[in-house]
Order: structure tokens, then C-alpha cells, then sequence
């Protein structure tokens, strides 16, 4: 009897064994990996990303680097919102012995394309006889430049450039105009906001819904579940309501939004979920929003509505690779964070509390935005021509500058320009450019949209037209350019790509020797003697 129950014994161990070992193996081939690496969608239209191998209790993170051109959702769905390249970045992240651990997956690369209504025209176009003339086919299709200006200050009529093309015949056209297309209404987005998102039973807190656009008529706001939480709306503002927490649980909050943008009514959704329980705890970092510079170390804290006794741990994280933080040795509410690289991104603290056999874990988020106050062009990298513009050279100089010189012969409005590595987001900041020589128009352009004629690259501000040196323009809404873009969507500053020199009709020889290109984010740093003298 003892050789049958120790026989037993080990055979249960042994199958138990087998089961751990079969389990361990199991785990360990399986392999989280980023599926989807590519995608292209139209404006308002979705996608979700692919993750193969997802691991339990394992959270995955997306976050849009652009978030103008596509938002993403907790859940990895992508949405368009205007036309233009970004890119996705997905994180693992799962705790391991009791410490945060996070993986980047990789990046998706995201193409947004317009998707124009076509509009048709409410009145029979007209259609206007042909002028009998006789075919041409030129070997180049003309580019009319706007006039520039001598270097006396004196106007010039402009006079077509030329610009290589297929040779085309261009023949008069017999087909009809037609109406413009119209503009469509973009919806409008709504979201909302709660002051806490966890109550003790009897607490309340305030929700509060936002739109990207229009006016809000009503708001209709509703509980999940009534026995968790009740949602009673604000008397005086239609876009609050009280939310009141009942018992333990969780819910969710819903408000039921209708909006009129350009006389033409929405109605929207926007949700929240809400927690109560009898420990709560609702993290809150002293700051809207954190602006650093590269280099530079800025202090950060944050606030729990709890006894300092009950907290369990703080975790602090950053977005991407752009700032470090670093816990405080002595209180670990607060951190150091300092910025590393240009770019966009958020802090987000997480704060576990405990009491008794109670604990409850809550996270705080902000905005960060790490910035350069002055970035320098590196001119030693020389100058672009467009092939169709002959005469134009430039060298670099041993003290730094570069010169620009346009042969007397050279092709009339002739341009030369210095290209950036990568596109970069300068709105706001001050272009400023210190040169000597012939007076030049001046154009800031955009990485990657172009002119929706001649597909020549989209000056991002106003063409400035025969500019002398020193020279200072404010990225602003103000200087903005309305002119069409190709790709669709708007004109802005978020994709900055080179600054170009152009000369005009002149027959002589000129130059221009630039000295520097530098973008300032505060107008305090640029230095006196390139701004301009103020007006008598």
C-alpha cells in the first residue's frame, strides 16, 4: 500500500512538472510583434492597428505624432483627420517584480488623403466658341512669376520662366466651365472632461463636454449603470453636468451633444468612465501643460487627495524619448524632468494608494512639448537649384557664410535653396536671415506640399517680394499663405523644409552671400541689430 501511494505521489508530481514546463515553453515562444507597419486612409476614415501575440496583463499604448493629421484611439484605431503623413508609435508595457517595464513595438507610418465632394454646378455652364489659332507646342510650359524688384526699389513687369515639361500641345479648350466646387462642413469633435474620475459613495464631481467647432444647443447627459452614479445637469450651463457617485462600482458617463456649425446641426457622443469605491485617489501634476528647452531641468509634483501614509507608489513616465524624469530621493511626489529633443509628447504620473485591504491606482497626464529657442541652418550643406534655372552657383566661404551668384546670363527669377534634413514644426517662431548683397525675394517652404499648378514647392508664408537684409518674419497666422496646396488640406507651419533666394529680370551679375538662418521661438532672443528700426 505505502509502494502504490509514494508510486502516485510521484507520478503527480512528475505530471505537475510536466505541466509547468509545457506552460513556461509555451509563454516564452510567444512573441509580441507590430503587424501593421503601414497605412492609408482617407480624411474621417479608420483603421485599426494589428498586434500579434498579445500577452495578458500586458497594456498597449499608440500615440500619433501628429495628432492634426490622424488621431489614434486606446484601442489602436486610426482616424484621419486631414491630409498629410505621420507616423504611430506603439509601446508594450507590464510590471515585472513590481517595477514598470516598457518595450517600443515599432511605428506605423500613416498617409491621410483628401477626399473632395464633387459639387454640381446649379446653373447650365456656358460654353464659350473656341478662337480658331493655330496649334503651338512649345518645349517648355511657362511659370509666371509674380514681379520682383530692382535693386533701386523700382517694380518689374514678370516675365514667364520656363520650366521642363513632356511638350504638350496646347490647343484652345472647347470644354465648359463649371461651378466651384464647394467647401465641405467638417464635423465638428466633442469631447469630455471630469474633474475627478473616481468618488467615494456621496462625493460628486463636475463633467464637462467641449467642441472642436459651432455652437452647442443641447446636451442630453445619461448613467450607465444608475446604481453606481447619477449624472444631473448644470442649471446655468448646459455643457456641465453634476455627477454623484451611489455605491461601489464602476459606470460610464455618456452626454448626447447636438451641435450647428455653418447652420447645419450635428449630434454627438462623447463618454467617460467613472469609478466608485471606498478608497479613491485622483492624482493631479500642479500644471497644465510643460514647456522645456533642450537641456534645460524643470521641476514637476504631484497632488493626491489622500493621506501621504496610504500611498503605495508613484510612477512617473514620458512619451517617446523627447525628456527624463528623475524621482526625488526624499519625496517621491516630485520629479526632475529635463528635455533631450524637439518634439511633442505627454508626462503621465500613476499613483497606487492602500488602506486596509483596499487599494485603488489612478493616473495624472500632461501635455510636454520640449523645444530649441534657436535652431541654426547649417549652410556649409550648400544650396538646391531647380533644374530649369541655369546660371545659378554657390560656395560655401571659409568664415561660414555662403554665396549665392546669379551670372549675368543667368535665367530670369532663378532661385537657390537651402534644404532642411527633416521637416520640422517652427509655427511661431521668427525666421531671421542676415545677408549682404543683391536685394532677393525670399520664400519659406513647406517638406513635402507643393503649388497645385506647376507642382513647385508650397511657400508656407507669403511670397516676400525684393527683400533687403537683415531680414525678419514671424511664422504667424498672419503670414500665412491662403494660396492652394496640391495634396488638399490647408496651408501651416508643422512641416517646415527650406528656405529659398530668387533673383529677378536683372541682366547683370549678382550676389548674395548669406551669412546665417536662424529661427527664434521668442522674439527676446533675436538680437537688436536684426530687427527692424522702429517707425518715426
Amino acid at each position: 500500500m505505502k509502494l502504490r501511494k509514494a508510486m502516485a505521489v510521484a507520478l503527480a508530481g512528475a505530471l505537475v512538472l510536466t505541466t509547468i514546463a509545457t506552460g513556461t515553453t509555451s509563454e516564452a515562444a510567444k512573441k509580441t510583434k507590430l503587424k501593421t507597419k503601414k497605412v492609408s486612409i482617407f480624411v474621417k476614415g479608420k483603421k485599426k492597428i494589428s498586434i500579434t501575440g498579445k500577452k495578458a496583463k500586458h497594456k498597449y499604448t499608440f500615440t500619433s505624432k501628429k495628432k492634426k493629421i490622424a488621431k489614434v484611439s486606446k484601442k489602436g484605431v486610426i482616424t484621419g483627420v486631414k491630409a498629410g503623413k505621420t507616423t504611430i508609435t506603439v509601446k508594450d508595457t507590464w510590471k515585472q517584480k513590481g517595477k514598470k517595464k516598457t518595450k517600443k513595438l515599432g511605428t506605423v507610418k500613416v498617409t491621410v488623403k483628401a477626399k473632395t465632394p464633387v459639387v454640381k454646378p446649379t446653373q447650365k455652364p456656358v460654353v464659350t466658341p473656341p478662337v480658331q489659332a493655330p496649334v503651338v507646342t512649345p518645349a517648355q510650359t511657362p511659370v509666371v512669376t509674380p514681379p520682383a524688384q530692382t535693386p533701386d526699389g523700382g517694380s518689374q513687369t514678370p516675365v514667364p520662366s520656363v520650366k521642363p515639361s513632356a511638350k504638350p500641345s496646347i490647343k484652345p479648350s472647347t470644354k465648359p466651365s463649371t461651378a466651384p466646387t464647394e467647401k465641405p462642413i467638417p464635423t465638428p469633435d466633442v469631447e469630455m472632461s471630469l474633474e475627478k474620475n473616481q468618488l467615494k459613495p456621496e462625493d460628486t464631481t463636475t463633467a464637462t463636454v467641449s467642441v472642436s467647432a459651432g455652437e452647442v444647443n443641447e446636451v442630453t447627459w445619461s448613467v450607465e449603470k444608475a446604481d453606481v452614479a447619477s449624472a444631473v445637469k448644470d442649471a446655468q450651463d448646459a455643457k456641465k453636468a453634476v455627477i454623484t457617485g451611489k455605491a461601489a462600482g464602476e459606470t460610464k458617463i455618456t452626454a448626447t451633444v447636438k451641435v450647428t456649425v455653418e447652420e447645419k446641426e450635428f449630434t454627438l457622443k462623447a463618454e467617460s468612465s467613472i469609478k466608485v469605491a471606498a478608497v479613491v485617489v485622483n492624482p493631479v501634476i500642479e500644471s497644465d501643460s510643460v514647456e522645456v528647452n533642450i537641456g534645460e531641468k524643470i521641476d514637476l509634483a504631484v497632488k493626491v487627495d489622500v493621506e501621504t501614509s496610504m500611498i503605495e507608489s508613484i510612477v512617473w513616465d514620458v512619451e517617446g524619448d523627447i525628456a527624463t524624469v528623475e524621482t526625488d530621493a526624499v519625496d517621491i511626489t516630485k520629479v526632475t524632468l529635463t528635455g533631450v529633443t524637439r518634439g511633442k509628447g505627454k508626462v503621465t504620473v500613476t499613483v497606487t494608494v492602500k488602506q486596509g485591504d483596499e487599494t485603488a491606482t489612478n493616473t495624472a497626464t500632461v501635455n510636454l512639448e520640449v523645444i530649441q529657442p534657436i535652431i541654426e541652418v547649417d549652410l556649409s550643406k550648400g544650396v538646391s537649384t531647380p533644374s530649369w534655372f541655369s546660371g545659378v552657383s554657390g560656395e560655401a566661404q571659409k568664415d561660414g557664410s555662403y554665396k549665392i551668384t546669379w551670372a549675368a546670363d543667368a535665367d530670369k527669377y532663378g532661385s537657390a535653396k537651402f534644404n532642411f534634413d527633416d521637416g520640422m514644426d517652427l509655427t511661431g517662431y521668427y525666421c531671421v536671415i542676415d545677408a549682404e548683397g543683391c536685394i532677393s525675394t525670399v520664400e519659406i517652404h513647406d517638406k513635402e506640399k507643393h503649388e497645385t499648378i506647376y507642382n513647385n514647392p508650397y511657400s508656407v508664408t507669403k511670397i516676400q517680394y525684393g527683400k533687403t537684409f537683415p531680414f525678419v518674419l514671424q511664422l504667424s497666422p498672419d503670414n500665412l499663405n491662403t494660396a492652394e496646396v496640391s495634396e488638399g488640406g490647408t496651408a501651416d507651419y508643422t512641416n517646415v523644409g527650406g528656405v529659398q533666394f530668387a533673383k529677378g529680370e536683372e541682366t547683370e551679375e549678382l550676389v548674395l552671400t548669406v551669412k546665417s538662418i536662424k529661427f527664434y521661438k521668442y522674439e527676446k532672443d533675436i538680437p537688436a541689430n536684426m530687427l527692424p528700426a522702429p517707425a518715426k
